[in-house]
Parts: structure tokens; C-alpha cells; sequence
């Protein structure tokens, strides 16, 4: 066994290394109090040391930063008695001031003795001073306590008297010592066994205490899902789920690959734990992935900014979706491609009681008719791990007339716990009448009703929209274009927007790599405008012209998608450097 022990002052280091030569066990002695004995105690324990002995504050203050055990050397009976017998006929008024430990022990000698001696307790090393001054204001000459105590006294003219500790509490700290070595070495041989079973665990174990501190994880959380944990879950919260309710629960994707979080309490702990398990979502899945995503947390604030909002029409739209993120039942988004769908999604999902619940969303533009199969087919798979959260179904419209049905089913049967949140571009209410949506199934997703105008019905909104994403532009591309001159402005507004906002935020983009001023100006604007079909969504290219006016635009196309990188946008394109910089000169 190898003991460090750390005493608060120079005589009691001494007496240690007296009683500590007929001791079966090695010992190591420095001088420290308070912080410096903390200090000493965690490089301690990281140089292997089996147990800690010390006093007072700085036992306790020690106790509550290393993970090894720390034996705290009593103030006994003994040894308030000697400390009170030696004042007790000093004329002048005498007070103990000191941790717990201390002087709530020495209040009870004092009391059981009729010995008239106040008594102080103090919490934290700062509150000393402050303790201190208050006494010597109402008269007291001796202060009775610890080292930092007494120092603290003698700074302000007192007279202090330093309650030490006799050999009988060290012999009692080493003996205590031994028994608690006995007692962790039984409990590791035992807990070795069940740790190494842990650690060759496939699923993901950590476990916090109530100050979200990490006290255990194994080989296959610290190795695989750690940072994921960290960047997808806020752990306060969690923890704090788990205490009030019993239970949390979770979803996140680590490379492509889903994992269930489940939170519980710790059973038959004398420490309140938090235990959380990390299980992969089994499926034979086929890159299920590549169609969906999942935001585990609040770490994605909200993308609507209501205040922003000026057309009555879109400020309406605002204050029903706010209305309804409160309410459980099934919501509708419909809207042109482009008006910012998703986005609702999102708000509505951070403003509701969920947002501390992963957000799924299903892209169902992305699945095949056999991804689909196989999303429904799991009893124990996505859809169902999600319990308390969102999840969204994007592009409903775009899936198969089979495919719904089997939807419809899977919702009926399985009665999920998430809020469903489902969006479409087309015309629904045409699709049902011409039976290529199914009536029952929009119904059941349609308990409440959203509907996005198109940009070009709220144009003046497109000012401080075209603002917010220069802003990310500059973030984005390292610029600093201060702001949009008003005639820019104003050809922004007389732009029919087939592509609606995401249209625009791609013309801001280009507006942004492309402006030499610190404004963008008409002119800009303009250029880029004359680029753009009148296309019904973002990205088709303007194949009119000559083979090389349609290279040209192709060029220019990837050219700003890659932020201007000549290397990266000559990769991408399959050409040299040297032929990509010419045809760059040419446009």
C-alpha cells in the first residue's frame, strides 16, 4: 500500500514520519494546506498512490478532486481539550473559526465543558477573512483553528492558537487507512471482472454523476462514440431528465451508423449516477443513411427570425407554427421548392417541449422503394428509437403510391411517440384526387396545416434576407462586403424567383465572391441575373447558346460552388490547372 500524506503544517508532517516508520506500508509526507494540498493530492494520484491522509479543510476540499480514497486525520477529543485547556484562562474573548470538522467539534467540547468560547463554521477558505474582521470589530483577541485560520488571525493583530492533532488521531488515520486498502482491493478483484466484461462490450456504456462529470466509460464509447456524445447530446440536461424522470432517451449517428441512447438511474448507489447505454440500431439497412438525417440537441439554434419578417402574409405563417409547436398533433408544410420547408420544420421543432429530443429527417425524395420497405420493416429500428422527438418527412410527395399504403400501416400499428412533421412541393390536394396521394394518409398527416408563400409573393421580405445570408457569405468566404445598395435591392425584388429563397441565397453567394467594393452593387446583381433561367428550381443549367458559351457557364458554375478555388474547381472538373486558368481569363 503507498499512502501520500499531506500536512497542513510543519509539525504535523513531522509526527507522521515518526509514526510512520513502524507502519507496514509506504508513506510519503509534504507540506500543504488547502489548495496546495490539493494540488499535491491529484498528482498523487496520478503517480499511483493508493490512499490519501489529511486534515481538516484540506481533506475535505481533496476528497472532492481526486477519484482515490482520502482518510481525513480527526481532530479528537484529545485534542480539543488540550487547545481549550490552554485558553480557557485567557482573559480576553476567545473564538474558533474553522471548517466543520474542526470547529463543530470544538463547540461541542466547549458546551459539554461550560466553557464560554464561540464557535464559527466556515464553508470555503474565502470567508475567513470576512469572519475574521467581523470578530475583531466585536472585541475577540484569540482566535482558535486551522492553519489557514490562524494565519489569517495573526495578519490582523489576533492572537491565534493552532488546534493540532496528537499521535492518537494519526495511529487512527493509519489504521482506517489499512482498512479501507482492504476494502478496494476486495471491491477491484470483484469489479475487474464485470469491467473487463464492460469494456469488450459492442454497445456504448458512460456514466455521470450530478455534477456531469464523466466517472466511467468503456472501451467502446471513449473509442468510437465519445466526441459524437459530446457534439449531439447536451449532457446537463440528460442528466438532469434522468433524475427528474427516471429515464431519457436518445438518438445519434456516428459514420452512417444510428445509436440509441437510453438513460437510467444507477440502482442500490449510495452516489447518484446517471448510466447511459449506446445501442446500435440493428437493421439491414442499405445506407439508410444517405436519406437521413438526425440533429441530437439544441446545439442548432433556430433559423426563423420572426422579428425579421415584414410581409403580413409570411408573419401569419410564423405565429400558427408557433401555435402549433406546442400541440402533438401531426403537421403539414406545404409550399413551392425553395421557400424555406425545412426550415419551418426546424423552428417548430426547437420551439416545442421536444427540442431537447433528436430531430429525423427523412428526405423521401432520397429512399427507394426498398429503403422504404426495409424503414418500415423495423420493428426495433428508427423510427421507433426516436421516442420523444420530431420526425420529419421531407418531400412526402415524391414516394410511391405502395409505399404509402405501408406508411399508413406502419403509423396506425405502431402509434409512434414523435411528433410527425411531413412537407410537400406539389399540389397535394390534386395528387389525392387523382389518386396518386392516398386520402387517409394526408389526413393522418395533415392534422394541422402550414402553407409557405413563394418569394415572389413576399418581396418585401427579400431585403433583410438577402442581409442575413451576405452575412454568412462573408462568413463562409472570408469577405467583408459591408452591406447591399438600395438599387441592387431593387432588382432583387423585380426578379420572379422561380427558385424562391434558396434562388436568392445562391445569387447572394455568387453577389458576394464576385463583388470588388465593400457593397454590392446593381451592376452585380444584375450580371448574375442575366445568368439565371427562368427555371423552376435552383440548379438547372441554361443549355441555349454555343458548345462553349454552355463550357463557359459550366466552368463558372463549379467555379463559385468550390468558393473560387482554382485547385479544387480544376479537380472537380477533370482539368489542369493551367487550362482552368485560361478558360477563367477567357470568361
Amino acid at each position: 500500500m503507498k499512502v501520500f500524506a499531506i500536512a497542513p503544517y510543519e509539525g504535523l508532517k513531522e509526527i507522521i514520519i515518526e509514526l510512520g516508520r513502524n507502519q507496514d506500508f509506504e508513506i510519503h509526507v509534504e507540506v500543504g494546506d488547502l489548495e496546495k494540498g490539493v494540488e499535491l493530492a491529484s498528482r498523487a494520484a496520478d503517480q499511483g498512490f493508493d490512499i490519501i491522509i489529511s486534515r481538516g479543510g484540506t481533506a475535505e476540499l481533496i476528497q472532492k478532486k481526486v477519484s482515490i480514497p482520502v482518510i481525513e486525520i480527526e481532530v479528537s477529543g484529545y485534542d480539543m481539550l488540550r487547545v481549550l485547556t490552554l485558553v480557557r484562562d485567557y482573559p480576553g474573548k476567545a473564538a474558533i473559526v474553522g471548517f466543520p470538522p474542526i470547529s463543530e467539534g470544538a463547540a461541542t467540547v466547549c458546551q459539554i465543558l461550560e466553557i464560554d468560547i464561540s464557535s464559527n463554521v466556515i464553508s470555503k477558505e474565502e470567508e475567513v477573512k470576512p469572519t475574521l474582521k467581523q470578530l475583531l470589530e466585536k472585541g475577540y483577541e484569540v482566535i482558535i483553528g486551522d492553519v489557514i485560520t490562524v494565519k489569517e488571525a495573526e495578519n490582523f493583530g489576533l492572537n491565534g492558537v493552532l488546534i493540532t492533532s496528537g499521535k492518537e488521531s494519526i495511529l487512527k488515520a493509519f489504521q482506517n487507512a489499512k482498512k479501507m486498502h482492504n476494502y478496494f482491493s476486495i471491491l477491484r478483484r470483484k469489479l475487474s471482472i464485470a469491467q473487463q466484461i464492460l469494456q469488450e462490450e459492442e454497445e456504448g456504456v458512460v456514466v455521470f454523476d450530478t455534477t456531469f462529470n464523466n466517472v466511467y466509460s468503456n472501451t467502446c464509447f471513449t473509442e468510437q462514440l465519445n466526441k459524437t456524445f459530446k457534439a449531439s447530446i447536451k449532457i446537463e440536461e440528460a442528466v438532469t431528465e434522468v433524475n427528474s424522470k427516471g429515464e431519457y432517451t436518445s438518438l445519434i449517428e456516428h459514420n452512417n451508423v444510428f445509436w440509441k441512447v437510453k438513460g437510467t438511474k444507477l440502482q442500490e448507489s449510495e452516489l447518484s449516477l446517471v448510466l447511459f447505454r449506446l445501442q446500435r440500431v440493428e437493421s439491414n439497412q442499405k445506407r439508410l443513411s444517405d436519406g437521413i438525417t438526425i440533429i441530437s440537441s439544441l446545439m442548432n439554434s433556430s433559423p426563423v427570425k420572426s422579428s425579421f419578417i415584414k410581409s403580413n402574409q409570411m408573419k401569419m405563417v410564423i405565429q400558427s407554427a408557433e401555435r402549433y409547436s406546442e400541440k402533438e398533433e401531426s403537421i403539414w408544410i406545404s409550399g413551392e421548392k425553395g421557400t424555406g420547408k425545412e426550415k419551418l420544420a426546424h423552428y417548430i421543432h426547437y420551439r416545442s417541449s421536444k427540442r431537447s429530443f433528436p430531430l429525423m429527417t427523412i428526405n423521401c425524395s432520397l429512399l427507394t422503394a426498398d429503403q422504404w420497405n426495409l424503414l418500415l420493416s423495423e420493428v426495433e429500428g428508427l423510427l421507433v428509437s426516436n421516442d420523444n422527438g420530431t420526425i420529419f418527412l421531407k418531400n412526402i410527395d415524391s414516394i410511391s403510391l405502395s409505399n404509402q399504403k405501408e406508411l399508413m400501416t406502419y403509423l396506425k400499428k405502431n402509434n409512434l411517440r414523435s411528433r410527425i412533421i411531413a412537407s410537400s412541393s406539389g399540389d397535394i390536394l390534386t395528387m389525392i384526387e387523382s389518386g396518386t396521394f392516398l386520402h387517409d394518409l394526408y389526413y393522418l398527416l395533415a392534422q394541422l396545416t402550414l402553407s409557405l408563400p413563394p418569394l415572389s409573393k413576399r418581396k418585401e421580405d427579400i431585403d433583410h434576407i438577402a442581409r442575413i445570408f451576405i452575412n454568412e457569405s462573408n462568413t463562409k468566404y472570408g469577405k467583408q462586403i459591408a452591406g447591399i445598395r438600395n438599387e441592387a435591392i431593387w432588382e432583387l425584388e423585380n426578379y420572379s424567383w422561380p427558385g424562391n429563397i434558396t434562388q436568392l441565397k445562391q445569387v447572394i453567394n455568387e453577389a458576394v465572391l464576385l463583388a470588388n467594393g465593400p457593397f454590392i452593387e446593381k451592376e452585380d446583381i444584375n450580371e448574375i441575373l442575366k445568368t439565371k433561367l427562368e427555371e423552376t428550381e435552383m440548379g438547372q443549367l441554361n443549355l441555349t447558346g454555343t458548345l462553349e458559351e454552355i463550357e463557359m457557364r459550366i466552368i463558372r458554375q463549379v467555379w463559385l460552388e468550390e468558393g473560387m478555388n482554382q485547385t479544387k474547381t480544376a479537380e472537380r472538373l477533370g482539368i489542369t490547372r493551367t487550362t482552368l486558368w485560361r478558360k477563367l481569363k477567357e470568361l
